[in-house]
């Protein structure tokens, strides 16, 4: 018998394996991001909308739709959440030259969900809007009084946007 010839090859197989592993798990995150950032730009094209924040207290008692095309605008909007805030919400950085903003507050309601809004449809003239609620199973339990808010944000357009609400 070698003395010491059983160590390197076990030493090759040890990092064979290691290699291995480390392959198939680098492919393996690989394909799911690859698939995700495929349906996110298929949804982009569907949809110009993009989520930017929601809260459960937006100040205001009834129902509001807001589009905010410039600066000052957006911080007054904020200033008013953020009046019984410490610390307030930050104020999101918005392109106001490309994009514009659009807010959805839903009133005063009782621990229903959070507001949504998606596009309904797009013509010539308008971008309609559907608003909607995201109610989960712990928003159907609470019985606290909210008024929720949603922001997003969609391209700078001319045409008239439209909420119609789900009936």
């Amino acid at each position: 018998m070698k003395h010491g010839s059983i160590t390197p090859l076990i030493n090759v197989r040890l990092w064979m394996g290691i290699l291995s592993i480390t392959l198939l798990s680098c492919n393996g995150q690989k394909k799911p991001a690859m698939e995700q950032g495929e349906t996110k730009s298929q949804t982009m094209v569907n949809n110009p909308l993009t989520f930017i924040l929601d809260d459960s207290y937006a100040g205001t008692d009834t129902e509001e739709t807001l589009v905010i095309r410039n600066e000052k605008s957006l911080r007054s909007f904020f200033s008013k959440i953020n009046s019984t805030r410490k610390p307030g919400i930050p104020v999101p950085n918005v392109d106001f030259s490309t994009e514009m903003i659009v807010v959805y507050c839903s009133g005063t309601q009782q621990g229903n969900g959070m507001p949504r809004l998606e596009m309904l449809q797009e013509t010539d003239t308008e971008m309609i809007l559907q608003m909607s609620s995201e109610v989960t199973e712990k928003s159907k339990k609470s019985t606290a009084t909210i008024s929720p808010f949603s922001v997003y944000k969609i391209p700078l357009t001319t045409k008239s946007v439209v909420f119609k609400a789900i009936k």
